[in-house]
């Protein structure tokens, strides 16, 4: 059989608010009782991210960490002759959209040395050729795949996932072991524990892996629940091993997960690059967890970078550098949505902090690790919306760079009771950089503003920067567009502390996106999508031409957003 290389050839306000104490994303048996410490493990306590809220004679809320709404948890554009955008563009021009891509599908950076084959008319006692699949891939793993081997999974229904113990050698195209569904999300994997795992069976964890095509659809939400999981179940001191690096997890469904979509933990070069993941972390009470969920991420000493790592061959990827340096981690081009705490807290008893959409956690390892991770990390060119914690939340984690992400209506969980609660930001962090994003925000109708009083959405607002003290060095916030909706805000539209600083004068202030069509006529709740959820820009969108150009990202950051112009609809 032919390798798959075939087929890839405002109000600028400074109101504060106090936070709340609560648990963070993290691995599967955190705690989140306690306070302090942001760790994984079943014994440690959960990260408490508490409550004095920023700036100034805010009343404090229980915990003592900085304020928080409550949530712990290429240089040039593509070209690779496909019509990326789908809506038309001439082909070459690769206008990429949020959400699983055709494209990047038929055409990625890996490619494959040997091929073996899973279907659901297969045996685990067969030898694996096109002929004579496997049923599982649990199967398929334990065959003992090496580097440059593709296990092309056929249509159908898995009701096993995956727990993975053979990985590849290297970042280049035959480095990897790849996990690739025939037909892009048809493969619909319903194991409501982990669809695929790389956890703590042996160290060191194996590393190098794409999972590439799939629907990870969870039959049942249960406690503990991820669509991908990497976790080594140590977060205890500044020698804790390692998990596990260069993860990819590429134009997958993920939905229905009781605790998170993608959740990676403990190592670095992980990518979530154009998925659609909503409908998660709906269940899991104590280890709270999100959509797509980054936490305390550790750096591999000693590891040498390749070519690939700091530009991609893939075109739709390409360029990760930053000059001197390059994106260790990306999450980009996905549509995250509806993700949200809903059985957990209570009217009596508003304790929820997380179910964000998008979170960045405690890349510092405070209370963990105690070493912050030293290496930069890129969110960019995702529709996030309708969570029921942040929509990119940036929390106690440096060296994040945010760009180009279409934010709307997020921190609506009725039982999150912190005041802190912004579309897009950065809270107890800093060196952080937000350019080019829309951040929407919806406030609740209030009579009053009042701490720990509901509708606590009254706070909501579109950005918030929180470094955790004025001697911090700020973050930066340029380029970008803000407006608050329906109402007005307590927070503010955009609320800055301790030497953050947002002017209107080079960003967008109280400006209406020009979105075609995003909660026109309802903007839903954390479980139900906005009416009209179309976030293209229409003819004459401020936000068109209005981006900062920077050399890692594509020519379509001149837009606002991560909607080009050009696209009729989006995602």
């Amino acid at each position: 059989m032919a390798t798959l290389l075939a087929l890839f050839a405002v109000a600028c306000g400074s109101a504060s608010g106090g936070g709340v104490a609560g648990p963070s994303d993290g691995g599967p048996y955190e705690s989140g009782s306690g306070s302090g410490s942001n760790g994984a493990s079943g014994s440690g306590s959960g990260s408490s991210n508490g409550a004095s809220g920023s700036g100034g004679g805010s009343p404090s809320g229980s915990g003592g960490g900085s304020g928080d709404a409550g949530s712990t948890d290429a240089s040039s554009a593509p070209a690779n002759g496909a019509d990326a955008s789908g809506d038309g563009s001439p082909p070459g021009a690769a206008i990429q959209k949020p959400g699983p891509s055709a494209d990047f599908f038929a055409a990625p950076f890996y490619a494959c040395t040997r091929n073996f084959y899973v279907a659901t008319t297969g045996s685990d006692s067969a030898d694996g050729s096109q002929a004579h699949p496997w049923l599982t891939l649990q199967h398929a793993d334990a065959s003992g795949p090496v580097a440059g081997d593709c296990v092309n999974v056929q249509p159908g229904t898995y009701p096993s996932g995956v727990t993975l113990s053979h990985g590849g050698s290297r970042a280049a195209a035959t480095g990897y072991v790849v996990y690739r569904c025939a037909t892009l999300d048809a493969c619909k994997i319903t194991d409501p524990d982990a669809a695929f795992a790389i956890e703590t069976s042996t160290f060191p964890m194996p590393n190098y892996f794409v999972i590439d095509g799939f629907e990870m659809a969870a039959s049942s939400e249960t406690a503990y629940g991820q669509g991908v999981k990497v976790w080594d179940g140590d977060e205890s001191g500044p020698t804790a091993a390692t998990s596990s690096h260069h993860v990819w997890v590429l134009n997958n469904v993920i939905h229905g997960y009781g605790q998170t979509g993608v959740q990676m933990n403990d190592g670095e070069f992980f990518y979530t690059i154009h998925n659609a993941i909503y409908d998660n972390a709906r269940v899991t009470c104590d280890a709270q967890g999100s959509g797509i969920s980054y936490v305390v991420l550790k750096s591999f000493g000693g590891y040498t970078a390749t070519a690939d790592d700091v530009t991609n061959p893939s075109l739709l990827v390409g360029s990760l550098s930053t000059g001197a340096s390059f994106f260790h981690n990306a999450v980009e081009w996905n549509v995250v949505y509806d993700n949200a705490l809903t059985q957990c807290g209570t009217a009596g008893n508003a304790y929820d902090t997380d179910g964000n959409d998008i979170i960045m956690d405690t890349l510092n390892n405070s209370g963990g690790t105690g070493v912050p991770y030293p290496d930069a990390t890129l969110v960019a060119f995702n529709v996030v919306y309708n969570a029921g914690g942040g929509g990119v939340h940036v929390f106690n984690s440096e060296f994040v760079t945010v760009a180009n992400n279409s934010c709307f209506n997020t921190y609506l969980d009725p039982f999150n009771s912190g005041s802190a609660r912004a579309c897009i930001d950065s809270t107890g962090s800093y060196s952080d950089t937000f350019i080019n994003n829309i951040a929407v925000a919806v406030p609740a109708t209030h009579s009053s503003c009042a701490y720990g009083a509901a509708p606590y959405a009254m706070w909501n607002n579109a950005f918030l920067g929180s470094p955790p003290s004025s001697s911090s060095a700020p973050d930066t916030f340029r380029n970008n567009l803000s407006e608050v909706r329906g109402g007005t805000s307590c927070q503010g539209e955009v609320s800055m502390s301790n030497g953050d600083t947002y002017s209107c004068a080079s960003n967008k202030c109280a400006t209406s996106p020009g979105w075609v069509d995003v909660g026109t006529t309802s903007a839903g709740t954390e479980t139900t999508p906005p009416a009209g959820a179309d976030f293209a820009l229409a003819a004459d969108s401020p936000a068109i031409g209005s981006g900062l150009i920077e050399t890692y990202l594509p020519a379509q950051s001149v837009d606002l957003g991560a909607c080009s112009h050009t696209l009729a609809t989006c995602p």
